[in-house]
């Protein structure tokens, strides 16, 4: 009998890429839930119901866990941020990114949990998302919405740090869903908009968030 060797080494591609997911899905709940210093590798196979010998076969340490699970939210959020229509309103594009992230992870809590705390945690960070960042907010400044005395990195400190704030207020409760319609509006404000609009703004790209399918 012939043996079809890529078909056989497809399926065992297909089966590693699924035990990945799964280790990584796994590890979402768990850090959701402990943050990524308290959690152990026995959490983590546990939750994914694997031997501590396969864990290490696709992650040798927790290290590199962290770092895959960093490029897995860095990469969501990429996919946010891009095409990018030539002619499209940077500030209204600016909005809307931030408002469907916001909105992605309040319908995907455990998604959203487990995003907040690796931000809150010293875990080394995927730079993907801030490149692209950069690029969409340095295109704001060409078109004139944003304010050329800007610096892109402090903005994306202001923008990132803001954001991950109001995200945690609304999941602990602490402030209302509307809340993130205001503080997206004040970054706006920040970048160089004025008030009136970037509320108007704001509150169109919520609307069209929460209307958007999951």
């Amino acid at each position: 009998m012939r043996v079809n060797l890529e078909a056989r080494a497809a399926t065992a591609e297909n089966r590693r890429a699924k035990t990945r997911e799964r280790l990584l899905d796994a590890a979402t709940e768990v850090i959701s839930r402990k943050g990524p210093e308290a959690a152990s590798i026995e959490d983590f196979v546990a939750a994914a119901g694997v031997s501590r010998g396969t864990f290490y076969n696709y992650f040798p340490a927790i290290g590199d866990l962290i770092i895959a699970l960093n490029a897995r939210v860095s990469s969501a959020m990429v996919q946010a941020l891009e095409p990018v229509p030539p002619h499209q309103d940077i500030a209204v594009r600016f909005a809307t990114v931030l408002h469907h992230i916001l909105a992605t992870f309040t319908a995907d809590p455990v998604q959203g949990w487990m995003a907040l705390r690796l931000s809150e945690s010293d875990a080394p960070t995927d730079s993907a998302f801030a490149a692209q960042f950069d690029i969409l907010f340095l295109r704001g400044v060409e078109q004139g919405r944003f304010s050329e005395a800007a610096d892109v990195v402090a903005a994306r400190n202001i923008v990132v740090g803001a954001f991950r704030m109001a995200q945690r207020d609304i999941f602990r409760g602490d402030a209302p869903p509307e809340h993130g319609t205001h503080v997206v509006a004040l970054l706006l404000v920040a970048c160089g908009l004025r008030e009136d609009e970037a509320h108007q703004i704001s509150r169109e790209c919520a609307e069209a968030a929460r209307r958007a399918p999951a």
